[in-house]
């Protein structure tokens, strides 16, 4: 008699934690859509300034790549920057772009890399650290999420999406 209780009791918490789970994922993926989005407008940005940039003679593959990453073709645009990179291994750009174009795949580790490479070449980047956080704390290091977030408040404090998020790890980390 006492075990049908305790299955019962079994069964409901286990459709908790399924429920739960997707509502986390849910949730998850529309604060991803907000970072594609971010990013996206900061691109325009990024743009303008590498044409201050010594990469004034932004070569074919780049410039196809840059194309197919505003229509949102991210595979196509992931094989052109990977050639871009081959020839010019410091643009930040690059790697910032293929970086979203890894956290549209939900690669959090390869634009983990990414973003790294990019904050190598421009560590002073708010949203290359912003995307860090998000990507670290997608694979469950919220405490790199953590100082990734941080930083990117420190280049920009003005920015509410960014303090948002801190105060979203600083409750719960994901």
């Amino acid at each position: 008699m006492i075990i049908y209780p305790a299955i019962i009791l079994i069964l409901l918490i286990a459709g908790f934690v399924i429920v739960y789970r997707r509502a986390y994922l849910v949730e998850n993926d529309e604060e991803l859509k907000d970072q594609i989005e971010s990013v996206e407008k900061q691109s325009k940005v990024e743009i303008s300034q590498s044409e201050i940039n010594p990469f004034e003679e932004q070569e074919e593959n780049f410039i196809k790549a840059e194309e197919l990453f505003k229509k949102k073709q991210y595979i196509s645009a992931e094989r052109w920057y990977i050639e871009a990179v081959k020839k010019n291994p410091k643009n930040p750009i690059i790697f910032s772009r293929l970086a979203v174009i890894y956290l549209e795949q939900k690669s959090f580790t390869d634009a983990i890399d990414s973003l790294k490479e990019a904050l190598k070449l421009n560590p002073g980047s708010a949203v290359n650290n912003f995307n860090l956080s998000f990507a670290c704390n997608s694979i469950g290091d919220s405490k790199e999420a953590v100082l990734a977030v941080k930083k990117a408040i420190k280049l920009d404090p003005k920015n509410k999406k960014y303090k948002k998020w801190f105060e979203q790890l600083k409750i719960k980390p994901f």
